[in-house]
């Protein structure tokens, strides 16, 4: 992933990112998955974008998702990091999202949540619609000077796709939760 423009506090070591961040990341997980529409029987297989320590696998897990997950970041110490709680129906890939080394339709569920901030977004959304088979969630950090640029760019380059936002004031991200049309 792409360093376009880091935000200061979430460039922190791996070690300390569940402290600072961990009960932020989920309050936003709550918000998607136990208050939207996502229905996780339906999904197999996950792809966690910026993955970070693996937060959302821990998550999934407890909220009973057995199915595979892989998280995905650039940063090498959050890979290691991840990999002290990796399970054995999941994967941890050091990778770019500006060039996922993914089949298209890969990822029944593919999760983008406060990273879109650092990337080239235009690049890396096309790479996460062609290896989503049908969910894709994108948060979108709030209170940083091109929010709402990147809030428009995800819906012009989701159209076609049905798109939810869910915005919550004690959350410090803008929640989009795209799903594909039937083809």
């Amino acid at each position: 992933m792409a360093k376009t423009g880091r935000v200061s506090g979430y460039d922190v070591p791996a070690e300390g990112y569940r402290e600072l961040y961990g009960e932020e990341q989920l309050q936003k997980y709550d918000l998607i998955f136990r208050n939207s529409t996502i229905d996780l029987e339906n999904v197999e297989i996950v792809l966690d974008v910026g993955c970070g320590i693996g937060l959302l696998r821990e998550y999934l897990r407890e909220l009973g998702f057995d199915g595979f997950y892989i998280g995905l970041d650039i940063l090498e110490d959050r890979i290691m990091e991840a990999k002290k709680n990796k399970d054995h129906n999941s994967d941890l890939i050091l990778a770019d999202v500006h060039h996922l080394p993914f089949r298209d339709r890969s990822f029944d569920l593919i999760a983008l949540i406060t990273v879109a901030h650092l990337l080239k977004i235009e690049e890396s959304l096309k790479e996460l619609k062609r290896a989503s088979k049908r969910i894709l969630i994108i948060t979108i950090l709030k209170g940083i000077s091109f929010s709402a640029k990147l809030f428009k760019i995800v819906k012009e380059l989701m159209s076609g796709w049905m798109i939810t936002s869910l915005d919550k004031p004690w959350i410090k991200d803008l929640i989009c939760i795209s799903i594909r049309r039937g083809d």
